[in-house]
């Protein structure tokens, strides 16, 4: 190794040391004081409002119902990278609530403790100190506890590197009473990306100069998974057995095809200028609670915002439609994300964190968290009232996707964040129709195929080491 090398290597651990010596004495900290004698985690989330008011109420009873440990929650932005900071100067925290697109990374780079390790070593005492302090029937970290796709997520490399703390499945949500006036039947929402079309023809309108003031149905409403049209005609953007990039696949290309058809219908100026009054995602004028989108793909969490600003509306869900090609009613595609719960590499007490872990992975533990944030349980079954005590109506659903073969995740790469900035970067030129679709996710694939050749020849390193 070179001195210039030796030098950059040592100011890049001295910065990363002492950033995580900033976190570990100046950082955020909850403001409840730890009673004496227990042993205290600091577990770090990055839920705010509240969802972060449920995951604190789970934290209370942890606390309450036993007086070894203390869990101290602390909400934090930019999780990920405040984790990865502090894992690599030695300052983690006991507990980090990070994405389930993250664990790759983490995962990969040791970062996080394996939980199938920690199983054999604490499982079964801690299994049994649960059920007496709080009452919880034993647990352990299986694959026959959680629903597939969830398992999926959790597991990379061999390794389960973190547990759910909570899931999603997104599905088409659609406004009923627009449905009625409009002369459709507000219990047949779409099946097929050919039906969709028909209906938001049907639901659109424009005003005397021909502007849109109501939108069928957009693509970047809410815009939050630019990546994913290609996957409703059977496509996807990255192959794990591969593990190589597929952007520019032909299915893909009808996905994206299809998205500049809704720009070349209705116009590239007149939708730019009919979104840009739409109000923020969290308030009555998000644009499907205020009429101007008739339907959307959106998560179970939409509840909670109907829920806080609009009680009464009338909504349906149903699963987001396929192309006829790839239509499979039996088992309805749908993207499921998770957020996870972790043991940092280098945390001072593993096997009470692991205790903890555990705690909120007892059914009604999980259930909770689930109906406070709207959304399905991930574990493989739920309790006879869950569905009763839910609040998003069609929580069934939601759980019937989970459970579907037809469920798909992030893939498992650390190159995911650059494949996703990607289709970010390029969503304007698909609905700007700066380009066809095609030559588009040419260019998106030698991006993304250049940073995925570039972490497999890391992992390979990493592999002979």
């Amino acid at each position: 190794m070179t001195d210039v090398a030796q030098i950059s290597r040592r100011v890049a651990v001295g910065g990363l040391l002492a950033a995580a010596g900033g976190f570990a004495l100046f950082g955020p900290r909850s403001g409840r004081k730890a009673p004496s004698g227990r042993v205290v985690l600091d577990y770090w989330e990055k839920w705010t409002g509240n969802e972060g008011v449920a995951m604190q109420r789970l934290v209370d009873e942890f606390n309450a119902r036993q007086d070894r440990i203390w869990v101290r929650y602390t909400a934090m932005s930019a999780i990920d990278q405040k984790s990865m900071i502090a894992i690599a100067g030695n300052a983690p925290p006991s507990l980090v609530g990070l994405w389930s697109f993250n664990l790759p990374a983490f995962v990969e780079s040791g970062a996080v403790l394996p939980l199938d390790e920690l199983q054999k070593a604490y499982g079964g005492a801690a299994s049994e100190r649960l059920e007496r302090d709080q009452g919880a029937p034993g647990v352990a970290i299986s694959q026959n506890r959680y629903a597939a796709p969830v398992w999926s997520l959790i597991n990379h490399d061999g390794h389960v590197g973190g547990v759910p703390n909570t899931c999603s499945t997104m599905a088409l949500y659609y406004n009923r009473a627009l449905f009625r006036e409009h002369g459709l039947d507000p219990d047949r929402p779409p099946r097929t990306i050919a039906e969709l079309d028909e209906v938001a023809d049907r639901l659109t309108e424009k005003d005397s100069s021909g502007s849109v003031s109501r939108a069928g149905f957009l693509h970047r409403e809410p815009g939050w998974w630019n990546w994913l049209w290609g996957y409703w005609f059977g496509g996807t953007v990255y192959d794990e057995a591969t593990r190589t990039a597929t952007c520019d696949a032909p299915a893909n290309v009808r996905g994206y095809e299809w998205v500049q058809s809704y720009s070349e219908r209705y116009g590239t100026r007149q939708l730019a200028s009919f979104r840009s009054g739409f109000g923020g995602y969290s308030s009555l004028q998000q644009p499907l609670l205020s009429g101007k989108v008739a339907m959307s793909l959106h998560g179970p969490f939409l509840a909670n915002v109907i829920e806080t600003f609009d009680p009464g509306f009338d909504y349906g869900v149903a699963p987001f439609p396929m192309s006829d090609e790839a239509l499979d009613e039996a088992n309805p595609r749908s993207l499921m994300e998770c957020d996870v719960l972790c043991i940092p590499r280098g945390c001072p007490h593993p096997e009470e964190a692991f205790e903890f872990l555990l705690f909120t992975q007892a059914r009604r533990n999980a259930e909770s968290l689930a109906i406070a944030h709207a959304k399905p349980s991930p574990l493989r079954e739920t309790s006879s009232d869950f569905r009763d005590r839910h609040p998003n109506r069609y929580v069934g659903l939601h759980n019937r996707l989970a459970a579907s073969d037809g469920a798909f995740t992030f893939p498992k790469t650390r190159a995911w964040p650059q494949i996703v900035s990607e289709f970010d970067a390029e969503i304007a030129a698909f609905v700007g129709l700066s380009r066809p679709a095609g030559e588009i996710l040419s260019d998106i694939q030698r991006r993304a195929s250049s940073a995925v050749e570039q972490v497999n020849r890391r992992a390979a390193r990493l592999a002979e080491a």
